[in-house]
């Protein structure tokens, strides 16, 4: 219930600022419309174009004019600058010369940089870099036919 009453009040203030606003811009409007009217008439009186006038005061209409144009650029936000859409590179993969070798589960040893050390490897899982170079290097079948332990 206060909250709605907070809200209530807060709305009719900001109403009564609205009104005021209005008031105050009707009164400006009417005053412009008088005050060029009586320019008009002034004009007319003297036999002065309005463009004879203006060409007078020329240099200060002119200063009038960029005062209001440096206002007017200050509130507007900056224009982004336009940016060219990135266009997405393909990434090239090395190609590899040969075929990658699929070493099946098993132990395996007997490999010529250390003949006594075993590998076991698993159904799923990493293979041991070693067992892989050398099968690369002499084959997949004479790598099981050497460095095979368990059949």
């Amino acid at each position: 219930m206060a909250s709605i009453k907070r809200e209530i009040d807060t709305l009719r203030a900001k109403i009564a600022r609205l009104e005021k606003e209005q008031k105050k811009a009707a009164q400006e409007k009417q005053a412009l419309a008088n005050v060029q009217s009586q320019i008009d008439k002034i004009l007319k009186d003297n036999g002065i174009s309005f463009e004879v006038y203006v060409r007078n005061n020329q240099s200060l209409i002119s200063r009038v004019l960029a005062k209001i144009e440096r206002v007017k650029d200050k509130g507007d936000p900056p224009a982004k600058p336009v940016s060219k859409k990135k266009v997405a590179t393909k990434k090239r993969r090395s190609q590899k010369t040969s075929t990658q070798i699929k070493i099946p589960a098993g132990q395996y040893g007997n490999l010529p940089s250390d003949p006594e050390l075993r590998y076991v490897v698993k159904e799923k899982g990493p293979r041991p870099k070693a067992l892989k170079a050398y099968a690369e290097e002499i084959g997949l079948e004479a790598f099981l036919a050497t460095c095979r332990i368990d059949g």
